[in-house]
């Protein structure tokens, strides 16, 4: 296998004798191309990909080192060779700081430039075979995961021995489980109501496996779904603690609904009496399990809970459950539009179909109970939300003159809601804010990663860039670097170090690398304000 090499050299005369000087092919190497400085050096590295760059480190335009920084970026595997006609201990310094394993001086011999491709080559193939080998491995364990995950969880959930957080943490970490010990779960067990000889085995796995996918999607990364071999679908719900515990009970509900609607056929539903800490969710998986033998007493297509057995009919329930969740979203992520069509669907303003009084009444009952549980959800109460005189058309539905002023009325509540939601919104971001702030500031002395600060504060690494440059303006890589930048002139300044120990604390071990960063951000140097 050829190795694919680049010659990136501004001098015409050395450039061509580098690339005659061997037998490229002959030592298993394919030259690929040659540039004129690092910039042109970095473009024919996007186009072809090489395995090995040799390069001078006094260019034009592009010098060496920063050409290199940049493909290491990149393609960190990549080697490079970097050529200097100057024998500087900052410049070999920099080089191994950035990763770079060859350093040689100029004038270059065949022998010396033979021996180096040689060995570098050498090592190529040795890193390709590992990693091969490590790849067949990983593919090997690819395709095995589910059944090893399934098997584990399994295990863990039928045990009688309560196991600690951080073995549970090794297990989830290798097996690739996306469950956060440190967050509330809950569990419910998902059972199709099969009717004995309708299905033939082949037909039921597949509505097995389509209930387990439906669980999956609608769980939306918030903990983990799994199917059992005995046809039951088990999902691992994880809320953080400041989430509100009705999520849980919304979700089954609507994940069974979508279960029967695309697999026509009911499904019954075992659930655990309440959220819990990772070690403790093996006994709320059984009392999941114990709750659900109460299908062959009460009957199927409910959810069942040990003392509590939900009714099996909506009967007098005018608010369905379909729309009692579609409100709620809808306040919960501004939809006004949306929620306007639902509401003038209860209160028709047709007197032709306008519901008796009666009716009337109740479903104005309805929306006051789900106004209510919003409102609480917020943390406020009814009497920060509602002036005396709402109060009582709240209490007192006979106030209304008809369905069109309890539209109309109950529109301008739900849609003032939509305004808290998006305040309360903004003040989780912000508070968001304020912790990735404060462990930039804990953190300062270290090399922080948004990778790290994403894990501190339990967020994906896109969604904290975007909501950090929504908050601060700023990127979170251009913050640390500030607040970094910050903390070195008050090092300077206050307490009189060198420039070298500044670099240092900070996380800098090349300390011209350092000064150059703080030059091209200040417009000075790190003397300049040094008393």
């Amino acid at each position: 296998m050829l190795m694919k090499a680049i010659i990136v050299e501004d001098e015409p005369r050395v450039r061509k004798g580098l690339s005659e000087m061997v037998d490229w092919k002959d030592i298993g190497f394919d030259l690929v191309g040659t540039a004129a400085n690092g910039k042109e050096g970095l473009e024919l590295f996007d186009r072809t990909s090489p395995d090995l760059i040799i390069c001078d480190i006094r260019m034009p335009v592009m010098d060496g080192l920063a050409m290199a920084e940049a493909v290491l970026e990149r393609k960190p595997g990549v080697r490079i060779v970097i050529l200097s006609g100057y024998d500087e201990f900052e410049y070999a310094q920099r080089c191994l700081y950035l990763g770079v394993k060859s350093y040689l001086l100029k004038p270059v011999g065949k022998a010396q430039l033979e021996e180096e491709l040689l060995k570098l080559r050498g090592d190529w193939l040795k890193d390709l075979e590992e990693h091969n080998v490590a790849a067949a491995f990983m593919d090997k364990l690819r395709t095995h995961l589910p059944v090893l995950r399934t098997a584990f969880l399994e295990e863990w959930l039928n045990g009688q021995d309560r196991i600690d957080r951080g073995a549970l943490q090794e297990n989830f970490a290798f097996l690739d489980i996306p469950f956060n010990p440190d967050w509330r779960t809950s569990v419910a067990v998902f059972e199709l109501d099969v009717e004995e000889g309708k299905y033939s085995p082949n037909d039921i796995r597949l509505l097995q496996f389509g209930m387990q996918n439906i669980a999956e999607e609608l769980l939306d990364g918030r903990g983990i779904v799994y199917a059992r071999g005995n046809g039951q679908t088990v999902a691992l719900y994880q809320t953080d603690r400041s989430a509100d515990a009705d999520r849980f009970m919304t979700w089954v509900e609507h994940t069974k609904r979508e279960i029967a609607r695309y697999l026509k056929s009911t499904v019954t539903v075992g659930i655990g009496s309440a959220a819990a800490e990772a070690e403790d969710v093996p006994k709320q998986f059984k009392a999941a399990l114990h709750a659900l033998r109460l299908k062959w007493t009460v009957g199927p297509g409910v959810i069942l809970h040990e003392g509590l057995v939900l009714p099996r009919s909506d009967r007098g329930i005018c608010l369905n459950e379909a729309d009692r969740e579609l409100v709620i979203h809808c306040v919960e992520t501004g939809d006004r539009k949306r929620l306007e069509e639902l509401l003038l669907r209860y209160f028709h303003p047709d007197p032709a179909s306008e519901l008796p009084r009666r009716n009337l009444r109740e479903v104005a009952f309805q929306f006051a109970g789900l106004y209510a549980s919003l409102v609480q959800r917020l943390g406020k109460t009814l009497d920060e939300t509602l002036s005396e005189d709402e109060m009582m058309r709240y209490r007192e539905p006979e106030r209304f003159r008809g369905a069109e002023d309890m539209r109309i009325w109950w529109t301008d509540r739900f849609v003032a809601l939509c305004s808290y939601f998006e305040g309360f919104r903004t003040d989780q971001k912000a508070k968001l804010v304020k912790s990735i702030e404060a462990f930039v500031e804990e953190r300062i002395m270290d090399n922080i990663s948004r990778e790290e600060a994403a894990r501190h504060v339990h967020i994906n690494v896109s969604y904290l860039s975007r909501i950090f440059k929504e908050a601060t303006g700023e990127s979170f890589s251009d913050y640390v670097l500030r607040k970094k930048i910050e903390k070195a002139i008050h090092l300077l300044k206050d307490d009189d170090a060198m420039v070298y120990e500044v670099a240092d604390r900070l996380g800098y071990k090349d300390p011209s690398y350092f000064a150059r960063i703080f030059k091209k951000y200040t417009g000075k140097t790190p003397s300049d304000f040094q008393k």
